[in-house]
């Protein structure tokens, strides 16, 4: 009974402590400090620490892990508690960050003073990246005293009792109905739960300075040029009291890509336009059975031979073009034999010809050749195939295939399937009785084939936008083709190295070309070619010199040429 009266005291005396401390805290307006670190050249003390370091991941009651570390003691006599030690030193408020493959890197330094830590205190903070007017929350850092870790891990242990006892009891409850006295549970046994997803959770035994390294790689958006970190956190009390930390300094990246090498200037259409144009038109003219003469009262000829002239009109006054040739080619059905259906496509031709010569006149003559294509056999198994009522298609296309007199295969056709053989004849052949016609026009006054012109290329100028934009996979869609600067910083932001080496090699010399180039020559693995590059562009253009030692790719060559 005297133990438990002197725990108890012993308690109630920490929990005074802590609320005198949550209220100290907030009048002298205590905070987390934030800061900039680079590496720097190994430092005998540090290798010290990093040697004595002893620290480890231990399991908490409910199977999830917690990071506990010693503390140490340098060489001014402070004790720190150092996580992911590394060689650093502050430089800082502002820092230049490199954009690679869309990302960029954040390093900073957390410290949490020994004045934020007690063992009954607990303390949850949590970076926060600003990206325009957007703000992100980052995985946050917990910090705890040994008390209150260990009434967290008593009060989630007696929830999980709870849980266990109540599922056996509410065993065929609906399950909304059971998560709800869960929930309700939880909130009244557990009073300082855990911080979920946190990336460090740690339990300092002393009330020692705590230093943590954050790295974080990012996504800027589309248009940021800043990205700017800050803290916001929280320290609790086992009384219940809290302390919301005041804001912390503001780091400032600046994003450096390779977008401020785009080439600004604007690109124009250059049209590639033929001196040549083809106009094909098919028509379908009637004859009596075994006759050549043309008579536009017989079926349809008379709009038939009207679309005909209507259209040569057309194509004479055109100003662009004139009629270099025009070719008629006649055609005939299978039907008969394949001399007298070779005689009437020719004369069934010529006579259209002399008929167009009414028209026209007979000057006509030196533009019009006729053709004739006795039975077109090739334009009737296109037919066939395409048509899936016929069932035996196939057979009648090896048929055609195969036999190379035509009168003996209509012949075969008509035996083997006199179904299919009516059907086509019935459907298909009519359509083969036709001349087509084939109008060959030039362009007037045309010696070149690519014009250049004043409209600017809007595609162009899209794909630079989303270059602008870090939409890199949309730029290089429409700037591959392009196969310039732009084409390539898209390619390279995407870390498509080999295709963007291949741009590089054909682009002419310039300093940001050459710039460029040798980012992509290093990425490849030519050391040499790379160097040579970035020589020639510092001695082009100076500034480009300093950009280098922002480029990992280039930083070795800055620094052991």
């Amino acid at each position: 009974m005297k133990i438990r009266n002197i725990l108890f005291l012993t308690m109630l005396s920490t929990l005074v402590i802590s609320c005198t401390l949550t209220r100290r805290m907030e009048r002298r307006g205590e905070r987390a400090v934030l800061s900039l670190f680079q590496k720097t050249e190994q430092q005998d003390s540090i290798s010290t620490q990093k040697k004595s370091l002893s620290e480890g991941w231990v399991k908490r009651p409910n199977g999830d892990s917690l990071f506990w570390s010693e503390a140490l003691t340098d060489e001014n006599g402070e004790r720190r508690m150092l996580i992911h030690l590394e060689e650093v030193r502050v430089v800082g408020r502002s820092k230049v960050v490199v954009e690679r493959l869309g990302q960029v890197t954040l390093d900073f330094q957390i410290t949490v003073p020994e004045q934020l830590q007690g063992n009954c205190l607990g303390i949850v903070i949590t970076p926060q990246l600003h990206d325009g007017d957007s703000t992100t929350k980052l995985e946050q850092l917990v910090v705890r005293g040994g008390l209150y870790g260990r009434l967290q891990e008593r009060d989630s242990w007696q929830f999980d009792r709870y849980r266990e006892r109540m599922n056996s009891l509410m065993r065929n409850a609906v399950d909304s109905v059971r998560e709800s006295v869960f929930d309700k549970a939880y909130h009244r046994i557990v009073r300082f739960p855990y911080a979920e997803g946190a990336r460090l959770d740690s339990v300092v035994q002393n009330r020692e300075c705590f230093d943590y390294f954050y790295t974080q790689q990012v996504k800027p958006r589309n248009d940021s040029k800043q990205l700017f970190v800050t803290l916001e956190g929280e320290v609790q009390g086992l009384d219940g009291s809290r302390y919301k930390l005041p804001h912390s300094d503001t780091l400032c990246f600046t994003v450096s890509s390779m977008l401020s090498l785009i080439d600004t200037l604007p690109r124009f259409c250059v049209r590639v336009i033929d001196k040549y144009a083809v106009v094909q038109d098919r028509n379908y003219i009637a004859f009596r059975v075994n006759e050549t003469e043309l008579c536009d009262i017989l079926g349809d000829n008379r709009r038939q031979l009207e679309r005909i002239v209507t259209l040569m009109d057309s194509i004479v006054d055109l100003e662009e073009y004139y009629l270099d040739s025009l070719v008629m080619t006649a055609s005939s059905s299978p039907e008969g034999s394949f001399s007298r259906n070779n005689s009437l496509a020719k004369e069934r031709g010529y006579a259209l010809r002399d008929y167009l010569r009414g028209y026209f006149g007979e000057g006509i003559d030196t533009t019009v050749t006729v053709r004739w294509v006795a039975e077109d056999w090739k334009t009737l198994e296109k037919m066939i195939l395409e048509d899936d009522s016929i069932t035996d298609k196939e057979q009648i296309r090896e048929l055609i295939s195969e036999e190379k007199d035509p009168d003996m295969r209509e012949k075969k056709i008509k035996d083997l399937f006199p179904k299919h053989y009516s059907y086509i004849r019935h459907k298909y052949y009519p359509q083969l009785r036709c001349v087509d016609f084939r109008y060959n026009l030039r362009r007037r006054n045309m010696i070149k084939d690519t014009i250049h012109t004043t409209e600017p290329d809007t595609l162009y100028a899209r794909g630079v936008q989303l270059l602008r934009e870090r939409r890199y996979a949309d730029a290089v869609s429409l700037l591959y083709a392009y196969k310039d600067r732009n084409s390539l910083i898209a390619l390279l932001s995407l870390g498509y190295d080999r295709s963007a080496y291949e741009i590089a090699q054909g682009l002419p010399q310039g300093a940001e070309n050459d710039y460029l180039h040798a980012i992509a020559a290093m990425r490849v693995g030519l050391r040499d070619e790379a160097e040579k590059y970035y020589n020639r562009a510092a001695k082009k253009e100076p500034r480009l010199k300093f950009r280098a030692k922002l480029d990992p790719e280039l930083t070795e060559l800055v620094n052991n040429p």
